[in-house]
């Protein structure tokens, strides 16, 4: 896990071939992506829910040549599941179809064998369903102005064993296993919970939270924005969506 390149310091703003073709050096396991795109589908979400961005990803493997691994692959839930994508999908190419912001979480107990629990617990749930109902009530939600109980998910639980969620939306799945993860490592999980207000026992709170919620949280650190083929580095969410925006 490395940010440095040889001697010499990364120039920045960096094409983003040349950013993908190392990213095993600007990128960490568990690094957080959020994603804005120009498209309907993408416009809709961010008026539903309020936010800035529409999706939140999470990286799982960066590029490993010497394993003949050549790419930077992402955890997410789609509609069509849970799974993973190669990130230069979202940011390759002529026409890129997302602009994204780059983030990665830091503190007590948060280190690569955290990020590899983080991984493992949220590849156990490869192929669970997309949670429409929550991210429709957590839109409504939003949209009234009123604090509503969100859609129930993941019932089966008791004392004496963890909640298993069923469904997600792509930053509730994050959450959860940030959350979870710390738990596990006897940390207070706390530290990772996006929401200052919000419990790390409240699970419908944690399946509901949104990708604005992590690029308002004081918790995890910028690191890039990119746009339209250029990756730009960045310290705060004003910075970041400036420069998404084209501002």
């Amino acid at each position: 896990m490395s940010n440095n390149v040889g001697d010499e310091p990364p120039q920045f703003p960096m094409r983003v071939n040349d950013f993908l073709a190392k990213a095993d050096h600007y990128l960490n396991p568990g690094d957080i992506i959020l994603t804005r795109g120009n498209y309907l589908s993408s416009q809709i979400i961010r008026w539903i829910i309020g936010s800035f961005f529409s999706h939140a990803a999470l990286v799982f493997l960066t590029p490993r040549p010497e394993n003949g691994l050549n790419n930077t692959f992402v955890l997410e839930s789609m509609p069509t599941g849970i799974g993973l994508a190669k990130l230069k999908t979202y940011i390759g190419g002529a026409k890129p179809s997302e602009d994204v912001a780059i983030l990665r979480m830091q503190g007590a107990g948060i280190d690569e064998i955290y990020f590899k629990q983080v991984g493992a617990l949220m590849l156990d749930y490869v192929k669970t369903s997309y949670d429409f109902g929550r991210a429709i009530n957590l839109g409504l939600s939003l949209f009234f102005s009123l604090r509503r109980k969100f859609a129930k998910a993941g019932r089966r639980y008791s004392l004496f064993k963890q909640w298993t969620p069923s469904q997600f939306i792509c930053s509730g799945f994050i959450q959860y296993g940030f959350v979870e993860a710390l738990r596990r490592k006897g940390v207070d999980p706390s530290l990772v919970v996006f929401k200052p207000d919000l419990s790390p026992n409240d699970r419908d709170g944690l399946l509901a939270i949104s990708p604005q919620d992590i690029a308002e949280s004081q918790i995890p650190k910028w690191l890039y924005a990119v746009r339209r083929g250029w990756v730009y580095e960045v310290s705060s969410y004003a910075e970041a969506q400036k420069i998404i925006s084209g501002a």
